[in-house]
Formats: C-alpha cells, structure tokens, sequence
C-alpha cells in the first residue's frame, strides 16, 4: 500500500519515469512563479484535463499529463505562469553568423498591422533573419495529403493532425484515437523539412502564437530548431526599436488560399471537398474531447474532422501578444489577407518529399480508487453525507469525488476545499470565542445583537446565547458606546464601566469592524478586583488612622519624659553647685 501511495506521488507508476521530465540544458516549457501563486485554483478550473496539481499550496504542472494548450497562462490573474523564452537562443546565432530562416504561421496576419508578407519579412530581415518563409506553403502540401487521404475513403473519419495540443491530448489521454489522427506532419514541420533540403546548414526558427510547438520542435529534432512566440517576437522587437514598414497601398503577390489555415474551419475552407464526405470544425480543448469520444465510440463516419484547442482556432492561441482573444477582428483580417477579387489559389511549388508523421500511445494509467477509499477521502473532506457534497468548483474540480480521486493520486491536497476549510476555520473561531472567559457581544448597526458568547450570557444573566440573538443590545446594557464606536468608526477604544443593575465592573474594548459593519464589545469582569482593589484602600486608610493614632501618643509620651529629664537636671545642678562652694571654702580655710 505504501509503495502504490509513492507511485501515486511520484508518477512513477506503469512504466511513468516520473512528473519532470529532463530537457539538457533548457528549462521547462511552462515556468511558474512560485511567490505570484496565491491559492485561487483558478487555473485548475480552467484545465480541461486537470494536468495541474497542488503541492505545498503552489500550483505546479504536470508535464506528464500537460498538452500545452497554455490556457493557464491566458487565465492566472497573479501571472504565475510563464512561458519559456527562447529568444536569447535565436540572437546567439544569428551573432555567430549562422543563417537563420523565419518559418512565420499564418497567423501573423490577424495580429500584426500588415497587408502582405513582403511586409512582415522586412521587419525579420531588420532583426538579423537570412530568410523569411509562409507556413501557409507548408500548409498547402499539408491539406493536399489530407485531400489524397480522403480519396482514398480508408479512414472512416479522418481527423486534422495540424494542431499540436490535439495530437498530444489524443496521445496522452485518448489512444483509441490515434488510427483516425491523419498520418501527416504539421505544416510547421512541412515547412522546416523543405528549407533543411534546400539549405541543410540552415537554422529554421517557428513564428507563430502557440506555446506546445515548442514541445513539437523538441519531440522531433532535425526539422524545426527553434520555436519563438508571438510575445516573444514582440518583445525583440521593443527591445530592438524595430517596427513594421507603413501598410502597402496595393499588394501585388496573390492571396493564397492556405492562408485560411489559422481561422475556425480555415483548414476546411483550402481544401477541395470530397462527394459524400461531411467537413466538420470543432475547436476548444473541451469540445475536442467530446468529440474524440464520440469518434472512438463509433458516433461518426465518413468525416473530415477539424481540430484546433484553440477558441477560433490559431488566430486566439495562447502566446499571439494579446490577454483576450479577437475573434472577430482577427477572423476579418485573415479572411482579407487569403481573399482575392479573382477567386483563391494554390502555391504553385509541390513537394514530392513524404510527410509521413506517426503518433503513439502516452497514456499513462493508474490504479482506480475503489467506493471505500473515495470514501474515507470524502471523510477528511468534511463530507460524510450526499448533502455535504457541495459539488461548488471553487477547488477546479466539477465534483467533490473528483477532487477526492485528485487527493488520492498526490494532484491536491484536502485544504483546497474552500467550503471545508471555511467550515473548520468558523469552528475554530467559534470554539476559541466560546471558550474565552471574557464576555464576547457583536452588535450590527441596527443595534441588534449578532453574536454572543456563553461568558457575556453569564454576565447579563441570560440563560441561552440563541435566546439573545437579533435582541437590541439596549435591553441588556448602554447602547451608547456602540453607537459612538459606528458614528466615529474608531477601531478600537477601552474603557471601565460599572453596571449597576447588575453590580458588575467591566473593562470594555470596542472593535469597529469596517468591512462587515459590525461593533466587537469584548468585557472583561473586574468586578472582583474592584473589591479586591476597594478593601484594600480600606486596610490602608485604616492603617494610616492607627500610625496617626500612635504617632500621637509617642510624641506625648516623648514630651513627659523629656519634662521629667527636665527637671531633675535642674536639682542636681543646684546640689553639684553647692558642693563645688562647700568644697573651696573648706580649701581656703586651710590655708
């Protein structure tokens, strides 16, 4: 058992090698932030596969279950999440004279202010770009393999392998899946494939806004070198003072019909359609698992399957330079970017080269927690009813029980249950004021009283705290200072006072509570210090009488003594005198 807790931990389970995976030299795709990571869940809830896990209250990814749609990184209001930059890469070699061509996605044209791509390719040249390269062509030869698939009517449905967080989410998480995937490479790598034939030594960097064909660019060296973002792009060119050259009046290159790749059904609307085969787009990460099970249950046939993750398709990826997608604006500006007066057309330069692409089988699966254990989790969680299973989605997942599979496997942790923890904190605090041995009063602006404790109960001989709610706080003691404490919103004040129909002594702090509206009376009962403090006053007035008393009575004393001293100095001075005179006429008389 412990040893299949420490899989669940580590991933490491059926052949896992573990979360992280190692990339040489460079970083992670997707970078977090650590101190920006403030608890709110927000990117779980937004993760259609939940390939976010929690870990000592900071988010982290899941790079084994990750398929990069980068919507966490759209959606984490403290900014958490980064993206890998790459652009120091790039920079080192275009300084160490290596020749660097441009492979820029179709979707420039939704995010850049250009009407041609002579125009976009003069800013490349100015950063220090050899060559600069359309994507589009790559995807021309990309639908032309799709359209010669279709002919041949072997795949029942065929689905568009040009996205690659699709081909990762089918990968990853549905297999059965893959016989439907088109056998083809993305037109990025169709693109990359072409100039390396060309110009072997050259270096082919990826333009465009998705952040998972940098893991494409990884998981199949050779073709694409470098993959760069849009933002990544845009901050270069800030950083280099470069802008783009004043728009065209009249673009005299062709509108190719490819470039209609990057839009909702773009991919669809280049292709040459097939009699008795249904064109269908689908788009969103959410949308995209429904469909895949609908195809792997045998829902569909004789389709062609359009799949983006992307809301819009590539036109709203993560990583164009915006924080909130355009789809209309961006969705116009392609369509006049790929439209002409005289009707679309096709590049003119085929490619004989194969552009075979296979995909395999990542999932990884793991042991299913059975009724007893979701059950003993539910248990911690604080629910122990159907009742208690709020099903709330504050902590990102739909439903309590997948939040408490998502504990059994190591991805969250109990505290992420907002209702749980809310619960247990105002148990806590309510233990804490109950158990205080000074009086608690909360009193609302209406004066009426909103909670009290059993220690104020025994101070105003109230038998039930229940029996005091909503009570006007006038009926039990002075409203005067609550109403000074709301007039002047002072925070906090302390003062003594004596309750006379109760004959108790209080030391009373007054709290303003600005955010709810409410005054804090927390009473203290003096009341026997105060006799305490009172008799000993009495002991020591007393005290002082009788040192008075007797201070009198000694000096009176003192003063008869020091009469009698008096007077018997006196006589005895007479008789020592007398006697000194007998004594020298005796002297005398013997002379």
């Amino acid at each position: 058992m412990a040893e299949r807790k420490k899989q669940r931990r580590t991933g490491k389970a059926f052949g896992e090698k573990g979360l992280e995976k190692k990339r040489g030299a460079r970083m992670s795709i997707l970078q977090f932030k650590t101190a920006n990571c403030k608890d709110c869940y927000k990117c779980i809830r937004h993760c259609a596969i939940k390939a976010i896990e929690v870990r000592d209250h900071q988010a982290q990814i899941i790079e084994r279950d990750c398929v990069l749609c980068g919507r966490c990184t759209l959606v984490c209001p403290q900014n958490a999440k980064e993206v890998r930059n790459d652009v120091h890469l790039v920079k080192e070699w275009i300084r160490a004279g290596k020749t660097v061509v441009a492979n820029v996605a179709p979707s420039f044209a939704a995010h850049y202010a250009v009407n041609d791509f002579a125009s976009f390719a003069a800013m490349l040249y100015s950063l220090g770009f050899a060559q600069a390269k359309e994507t589009a062509e790559g995807a021309f030869w990309v639908k032309s393999q799709y359209e010669e698939l279709l002919a041949k009517q072997e795949y029942p449905v065929l689905i568009s392998s040009c996205c690659p967080t699709v081909n990762q989410l089918i990968e990853k998480h549905y297999p059965k899946a893959i016989p439907y995937l088109a056998p083809v490479m993305t037109p990025m790598q169709a693109q990359a494939q072409a100039i390396k034939q060309t110009q072997p030594d050259a270096l082919v960097v990826f333009i465009g806004p998705c952040i998972a064909k940098k893991a494409e660019c990884e998981q199949q060296p050779g073709l694409t070198d470098c993959v760069l973002t849009f933002e990544e792009l845009n901050g270069w060119m800030e950083e280099e003072h470069v802008t783009l050259p004043p728009l065209a009046e009249s673009p005299a290159e062709p509108r190719y019909r490819s470039r209609f790749f990057p839009m909702g059904g773009g991919i669809i609307a280049s292709m040459d359609a097939q009699p008795d085969t249904q064109y269908i787009c689908i788009d969103e990460l959410e949308n995209c698992m429904d469909a895949l099970q609908e195809i792997i249950d045998g829902k569909l046939t004789h389709c062609f399957v359009e799949m983006s993750a992307c809301k819009g398709s590539c036109i709203n990826g993560p990583a164009t330079g915006h924080r909130s997608p355009h789809t209309i604006a961006a969705t116009a500006k392609v369509r006049a970017f790929a439209s002409q007066p005289g009707g679309m057309v096709d590049f003119d330069t085929p490619n004989d080269t194969p552009l075979a692409q296979s995909f395999r089988d990542r999932q990884v699966v793991f042991p299913v927690p059975n009724q007893a254990e979701i059950a003993a989790i539910l248990h911690k969680m604080g629910k122990n009813t159907a009742e208690d299973e709020l099903n709330c989605g504050a902590c990102g997942y739909a439903t309590c029980r997948e939040k408490a599979i998502a504990i059994y496997y190591g991805k969250a942790d109990v505290s992420m249950c907002l209702p749980y923890m809310k619960k247990k904190a105002e148990s806590m605090a309510d233990q804490i004021i109950q158990a205080t041995p000074n009086g608690i009063i909360v009193v609302d602006v209406q004066m009426k009283i909103q909670q009290i404790n059993q220690a104020a109960c025994r101070l105003f001989q109230i038998q039930n705290p229940s029996d005091a709610i909503g009570m006007p706080i006038s009926q039990i003691m002075d409203e005067f200072d609550f109403v000074q404490a709301f007039s002047n919103q002072q925070s906090t004040f302390d003062q003594k006072a004596y309750l006379a129909e109760y004959r108790k002594n209080l030391e009373q702090s007054f709290i303003y509570d600005a955010e709810d509206n409410l005054v804090f009376c927390i009473m203290k009962d003096i009341t026997e210090e105060e006799a305490n403090r009172e008799n000993l006053r009495k002991t020591k007035n007393e005290a002082v009488e009788i040192t008075d008393k007797i201070i009198a009575k000694q000096m009176r004393i003192v003063q008869e003594i020091a009469s009698l001293l008096g007077e018997t100095a006196a006589e005895t001075k007479i008789a020592l005198t007398k006697l000194q005179h007998t004594v020298v006429m005796e002297e005398q008389e013997e002379r």
